[in-house]
């Protein structure tokens, strides 16, 4: 996996047009959010569910987002297990 590639991903955000609000999903960085799970963060590229992991020690693992699950990370191009042939999520969250 290109390790740049989970470094981002998509956070739902609300904005406020013409005295209206609606949601949009935004590109992010992964070290502006929050460690924990959030209904409104997936992956940018596959729009499955993901788990953000902060960086705890100086020469530890930089800030990413992981998939939660297997099968979106082997059909995923941003995925540990990616397989070849990327697909959108099964179980995209919307």
């Amino acid at each position: 996996m290109p390790h740049n590639l989970m470094k981002t991903c998509e956070v739902k955000k609300q904005f406020s047009r013409d005295g209206t609000k609606e949601w949009k999903w935004v590109e992010a960085s992964v070290s502006t959010l929050q460690s924990g799970r959030s209904q409104h963060i997936r992956c940018l590229h596959c729009h499955g569910v993901v788990r953000v992991h902060k960086q705890h020690v100086d020469h530890g693992p930089a800030d990413h987002v992981e998939h939660r699950s297997r099968q979106d990370s082997e059909n995923c191009l941003g995925g540990v297990y990616f397989k070849g042939i990327h697909r959108l999520s099964s179980h995209a969250v919307e």
